[in-house]
C-alpha cells in the first residue's frame, strides 16, 4: 500500500464518507460508536472479513451493526487508527496489555508483535530504573528475544544488588545477538561475559535452556572467573560428555560454588569420570545432583572413589544412572571411608541383587548418613534381610526408602523385627514390596513396640482385610506415628471398619492415606462417623465427618466412584463444615444429581477455596447449576470441571457467571464440547473478568 492510499484512508477516518459499519465499543456507562468501512476492515483483518460477511453481520437501516463490549473505546481507537493509517502510537494512559489482547483477537498480528516488543522494553527499562534496590530477577518461561537478552546482560554488568537470577526455559542456547552487522554473538556468550563482570550474584538457574556442549563450554569459562556464585542449576541442557568435562575442569578452579544441579545432561561415563576427578580436588561443594545422566558402572565407580577422598560433600543424588553391576559394592566401600555424606539417593540403578549385602554391611559401619534412598532396585529377599539387620545396628539413619524392591512377606518380617529394635529411624518408605497380609500382620505388631517412627509408607502391599484388622490393634497402641500411607491395599469394607475403630482411639495420627482400598459407600460412611470422634486427623484420603470435624482442611477423595448419592451426602456436609478449604472429588461419577447438590452447597459454604470436580459426568443440568453457584459464591479461587459433558449452553452460563464472580482466579473447563458459541462466549467473558488469571476451555 503506498503513502497516497494511506493518506486517503486517514481522511476517511476523520470524515467517514460512505461508511457502512457502526461499531459499538465498550459497556455502559462508557460506550462509543465508531463509523467505518467494511471493505477497509475486511482487507486489513480476517477477523472482520468473517464477522462482517453476510452470514454473520447484523443490519439495521442499511448499516452493519457490530458490537464489541469487551474492548474499551480508548483501546479500539488505537486499533482503528492503525487499520486506517498503518501506524501505531500507544497512549501512556492505555494499558499495552489490553492493546495486545484486543489486537490478537481481531487478527492484527503486526500490531500484536509491536506491542509485545514494547512490553519487553518497558520491563527492561523498569529493571534498569530499580536495579539499585532489587535482589532477585525471575525471567523463567519468558522466552527472551534478542533485545531482551542484550538488555538483560547489560543490566547484569551494572547491577550492584542482584543475588538471584532465574532464566529457566528461555532457549538461551538458540539465541544469537547481532553485535554489529557482521558480528554475531550467542545470547549465552553475552550472559557468560556478564557473569565474569558481576560481583553480587550468588544463585543462577538455567534449567532447560538448550545450551548443548558449546554452551557448557561458555558457561564453564565464566565459571572459572566468577567468585561469588554459590548455587547453579543447569538441569536438562544436553551438555553431553564434552560439556561435562569442561564444567568439571572449571570446578577445580572455582572456589565459591556449594550447590550444583547437573541432572539430565547426557554426561555418560566420560563426563562422570571427569566430574569425579574434580570432586577429589574441590573443597567447597556440598550438594551435587547427577541424576539421569547414564553414568554407567564406570562413571559410578569413579564417582564413589572420589567420595573416599572428598571431605565436604553432604548430599549426593545418583538416581537413574544405570550404575548396575558392582556399582553398589563400590558405593559400599566408599561409605565405609566417607565421613561427611549425610544424604544419598541411589534409586533406579538396576543393582545386581546380591550387592545389597555389601551396602547393608557399610550401613553397620557408617556413622554420618541420615538419609538413604534405594527405591526401585529389585533388591529382593536376601538383600532386604541384610538391610533389616543393618537397621538394628545403625545409629544415625533417620530415613530409608525401599519402595518397590520386591522384598516379599519374609522381607517384611525381617524389617518388622528391625523396627522393634531400631531407635533412630523416624521415616520409612516400604511401599510396593508385596508383603501381603502376613507381612502386614508382623509390621502391625512392630508398630505396637516401636516408639520412634513418625512417617510410614505401606502403600500397595496387598494387606487385604486381614492386614487391615492387624493394623487396627497397632494404631490403638502406637503413640508416635503421625503419618501413615495405606493406599492401594485392598483393605475392603472389613479392613475399613477395623481402621474406623482404631481411629476412635488413636490420638496422634494427623495424616492418613486410604485411597484405592475398595471400601465402597458403606466403608466411606463408617469412616465419616469416626472423624466425629477423632480430633487430631488433618488429612484423610477417603471420607470424613465434614459436618462435625473441626480440624480437617484438605480432603482428597479422587477416583473412589462414590456415585450421586454420596455426592449429595458430601454436599450436605459442605453446607455445615467450617474448616475445609481444599476438596478433590475428581472421577466419582456424581452425574447431574450430585452436581446440583454440590452447586447448592457452594452457594452456602464460606470456607472452600479449591474444588476439583473433573471427570464426573455432571452434564448440562449439573453444569448450569454450578455456573449459577459461581454467581453467589465469594470464596472459591480454583475450580476444575474438565471432562463433564457440558455442551454449548453451559459454556454460555459460565461466561455469564464469570462476569459476576469476583474471586475465582483459576477455572478449568477443558474437554466439555462447548462448540464455537460456548467458546466465544467464554472468550468474551475473559476480557471482562478482572480477577481470572487462568481459564482453560
Amino acid at each position: 500500500m503506498n503513502n497516497e492510499h494511506i493518506q486517503n484512508f486517514s481522511n476517511l477516518l476523520k470524515n467517514p464518507i460512505g461508511f457502512d459499519v457502526k461499531i459499538k465499543v465498550g459497556e455502559k456507562p462508557i460506550i462509543k460508536v465508531f463509523k467505518a468501512h467494511s471493505n477497509i476492515l475486511s482487507a486489513k483483518s480476517d477477523y472482520f472479513k468473517a464477522a462482517l460477511s453476510s452470514r454473520w453481520a447484523r443490519r439495521e437501516n442499511g448499516f452493519i451493526i457490530f458490537d464489541k463490549p469487551n474492548i474499551s473505546p480508548p483501546v479500539f481507537e488505537i486499533l482503528i487508527n492503525y487499520i486506517y493509517k498503518g501506524t501505531f502510537s500507544d497512549d501512556d494512559e492505555v494499558s499495552l496489555f489490553y492493546i495486545f489482547i484486543a489486537a490478537d483477537e481481531i487478527g492484527l498480528s503486526k500490531i500484536s508483535h509491536q506491542v509485545e516488543r514494547r512490553l519487553k522494553n518497558k520491563v527492561l527499562r523498569y529493571l534498569r530504573q530499580i536495579q539499585e534496590s532489587i535482589s532477585k530477577w525471575d525471567f523463567s518461561n519468558y522466552r527472551c528475544d534478542l533485545e531482551t537478552i542484550n538488555g538483560l546482560t547489560k543490566a547484569l554488568c551494572k547491577n550492584s544488588t542482584l543475588t538471584s537470577l532465574y532464566l529457566s526455559h528461555n532457549g538461551l542456547g538458540s539465541i544469537n545477538v547481532y553485535i554489529t552487522s557482521s558480528f554475531i554473538q550467542s545470547g549465552l556468550k553475552l550472559l557468560a561475559n556478564a557473569l565474569c563482570r558481576n560481583s553480587t550474584l550468588t544463585s543462577l538457574n538455567l534449567y532447560h535452556n538448550e545450551l548443548g556442549s558449546e554452551g557448557g563450554k561458555e558457561l564453564a569459562d565464566a565459571f572459572c572467573k566468577n567468585s561469588t556464585l554459590t548455587f547453579l542449576n543447569i538441569q536438562e541442557n544436553e551438555l553431553g560428555s564434552e560439556g561435562g568435562k569442561e564444567l568439571a575442569d572449571a570446578l577445580c578452579k572455582n572456589s565459591a560454588l556449594t550447590s550444583l544441579n547437573i541432572q539430565e545432561n547426557k554426561l555418560g561415563s566420560e563426563g562422570g569420570k571427569a566430574l569425579a576427578y574434580s570432586l577429589c580436588k574441590i573443597s567447597t561443594l556440598k550438594n551435587l545432583n547427577l541424576s539421569y545422566n547414564n553414568l554407567g558402572s564406570e562413571g559410578g565407580k569413579a564417582l564413589v572413589d572420589a567420595l573416599s577422598k572428598n571431605s565436604t560433600l553432604k548430599n549426593l543424588n545418583l538416581r537413574h544412572n544405570n550404575l548396575g553391576s558392582n556399582g553398589e559394592k563400590t558405593l559400599a566401600n566408599a561409605l565405609c571411608k566417607n565421613f561427611t555424606l549425610t544424604s544419598l539417593d541411589l534409586s533406579w540403578n538396576e543393582f545386581v541383587p546380591e550387592e545389597g549385602k555389601a551396602l547393608a554391611d557399610a550401613l553397620c559401619k557408617n556413622s554420618t548418613l541420615t538419609s538413604l534412598k534405594l527405591r526401585n532396585n529389585y533388591l529382593e529377599l536376601e538383600e532386604g534381610k541384610a538391610l533389616a539387620d543393618a537397621l538394628c545396628k545403625n545409629f544415625t539413619l533417620t530415613y530409608l526408602d525401599l519402595y518397590d524392591n520386591q522384598l516379599g512377606p519374609e522381607g517384611g518380617k525381617a524389617l518388622a523385627d528391625a523396627l522393634c529394635k531400631n531407635s533412630t529411624s523416624t521415616s520409612l518408605n516400604l511401599g510396593c514390596n508385596e508383603f501381603g497380609s502376613e507381612g502386614g500382620k508382623v509390621l502391625a505388631d512392630a508398630l505396637c513396640k516401636n516408639s520412634m517412627l513418625k512417617d510410614l509408607n505401606l502403600s500397595c502391599n496387598q494387606f487385604r482385610p486381614e492386614g487391615g484388622k492387624a493394623l487396627e490393634d497397632a494404631l490403638c497402641k502406637n503413640s508416635t506415628l503421625t503419618s501413615l500411607n495405606l493406599g492401594g491395599n485392598n483393605l475392603g469394607l472389613r479392613g475399613g471398619k477395623a481402621l474406623v475403630n482404631a481411629l476412635c482411639k488413636n490420638s496422634t495420627l494427623n495424616s492418613l492415606d486410604l485411597s484405592e482400598n475398595e471400601f465402597g459407600s458403606k466403608g466411606g460412611k463408617a469412616l465419616a462417623g469416626v472423624l466425629c470422634k477423632n480430633s487430631t486427623l488433618t488429612s484423610l484420603n477417603l471420607l470424613d465427618a465434614l459436618c462435625k470435624n473441626s480440624s480437617l482442611t484438605s480432603l482428597n477423595l479422587y477416583d473412589n466412584y462414590l456415585g450421586s448419592e454420596e455426592g449429595k451426602v458430601l454436599a450436605n456436609a459442605l453446607c455445615k463444615n467450617p474448616t475445609l478449604t481444599c476438596l478433590n472429588l475428581g472421577w466419582n461419577e456424581f452425574r447431574s444429581e450430585g452436581g446440583k447438590a454440590l452447586a447448592d452447597a457452594l452457594c452456602k459454604n464460606t470456607t472452600l477455596t479449591s474444588l476439583d470436580l473433573s471427570h464426573n459426568i455432571l452434564g448440562t443440568e449439573g453444569g448450569k447449576a454450578l455456573a449459577n453457584a459461581l454467581c453467589k459464591n465469594s470464596t472459591l479461587t480454583f475450580l476444575d470441571l474438565n471432562w463433564n459433558h457440558f455442551g454449548s449452553e453451559v459454556g454460555k452460563a459460565f461466561a455469564n457467571a464469570l462476569c459476576k464472580n469476583s474471586t475465582l482466579t483459576s477455572l478449568n473447563l477443558s474437554e466439555n464440547r462447548f462448540g464455537s458459541e460456548g467458546k466465544n462466549a467464554l472468550k468474551n467473558a475473559l476480557y471482562k473478568d478482572s480477577t481470572l488469571k487462568d481459564l482453560k476451555f
